[in-house]
């Protein structure tokens, strides 16, 4: 089971500046454990961590975001998937949500 404070390190270091560098159309991003996805009675289950990835930039679509170097895929497999060592943080699923700076979903991957 992962903790509030583990999360929290993660959120603040994704949000630190290094994934900004990368990706710099990304405003910020919030972690979340979702609580409604666990399997509470099976200590094997894994832990479901849910990603926003707020955008700066207007002009992004779903249409246009890998044309725009956005790959949030890479994204959240890659540079964020990366920190996890850092917080003890293992056997975890990811979803993650695109928002658009008007508050619209650009893309979404549940798994």
């Amino acid at each position: 089971m992962i903790d509030n404070f583990q999360i929290k390190g993660l959120e603040k270091l994704a949000n630190s500046g290094i994934i900004k560098q990368i990706y710099p159309m990304i405003d910020h991003i919030e972690i979340h454990i979702n609580e409604d996805k666990q399997f509470k009675h099976h200590n094997w289950a894994p832990d479901t961590i849910d990603v926003d990835i707020f955008l700066d930039d207007p002009e992004i679509t779903a249409l246009n975001m890998y044309d725009k170097e956005l790959d949030p895929h890479y994204l959240v497999d890659k540079y964020l998937k990366e920190y996890f060592a850092y917080f003890n943080i293992n056997n975890s699923i990811v979803d993650f949500i695109v928002w658009g700076t008007d508050g619209e979903v650009i893309y979404s991957w549940k798994n």
